[in-house]
């Protein structure tokens, strides 16, 4: 689709999907402060994936998989959700 809209219109919505992603993470975080420490450390984690001569090397794409692989592994085991048990 990009090529058929306007650059104007495609700028607007490139915009407009980080408003989205914003708008999904931070209600959660304002009520869990672990959510709200992993979006911090992600964030952190991303820029030092982007400014490290060899891992800046790596796709953009292929670096946000690694990435969610590794923080999901290591929020996973460090701050596991306790499942209920309910009595059938």
């Amino acid at each position: 689709m990009g090529n058929v809209l306007p650059a104007r219109i495609v700028s607007a919505l490139s915009i407009a999907l980080y408003g989205m992603f914003i708008a999904v993470i931070i209600p959660p975080a304002r009520k869990n402060r672990i959510l709200a420490g992993l979006i911090v450390v992600s964030m952190a984690a991303s820029l030092l994936f982007a400014k490290l001569p060899l891992l800046s090397s790596i796709s953009s794409g292929t670096r946000i998989i690694i990435l969610t692989i590794i923080i999901a592994g290591i929020a996973a085991v460090l701050f596991p959700i306790k499942e209920e048990n309910h009595a059938a």
